[in-house]
Parts: structure tokens; sequence; C-alpha cells
């Protein structure tokens, strides 16, 4: 299990290939909360914290691709993975 006393805002979020997803705004009910402006569409979005797969000095790494995260974030079948 990931250590998430080690998450911090403004850490980069990026996929299991490297490729950023977005920027962590906080932590929310057992979520990576990425900030408004992450994926560009003035909302938040959320990260079930079981889908992060390491945490180092400079940033949050999910076990997700990118396109696996952008699926999960349109779904809508995860309640409360955006707020207006």
């Amino acid at each position: 299990m990931v250590d998430t006393t080690l998450i911090r805002a403004h850490m980069p979020v990026v996929d299991c290939r490297g490729r950023h997803i977005g920027t962590v705004d906080d932590l929310d009910a057992g979520r990576l909360k990425l900030t408004r402006g992450s994926i560009g569409d003035g909302q938040h979005h959320y990260i079930p914290l079981a889908e992060v797969s390491a945490v180092d000095d400079d940033k949050v790494t999910t076990q997700l691709t990118l396109e696996e995260v952008q699926a999960l974030m349109h779904s809508g079948e995860q309640h409360g993975h955006t707020e207006a």
C-alpha cells in the first residue's frame, strides 16, 4: 500500500506510462482530488487512492493509463467524481 501521507497539494499526477494526468488539489474521502484546471473543463475530478501505485518526492503515479483515467472521469459511475 502507498503511503498517502506523502501526497501534497500541487504534485503532478502521472499515469503508469509517465504521461501527465493532472495536479493534486487535496485528498478527499479516499480519493485524489485534482485541481479544476487539470483537465480543462473547470471541474474537480477524482482518482481513487486504490489506483495510486507510487508516490515519490515530485509526483504521484497511478496504475492506470491516461485513457483509463479519462474513462473513469467521464463515466459518471463514480459518485461525486465532479463538482460544479
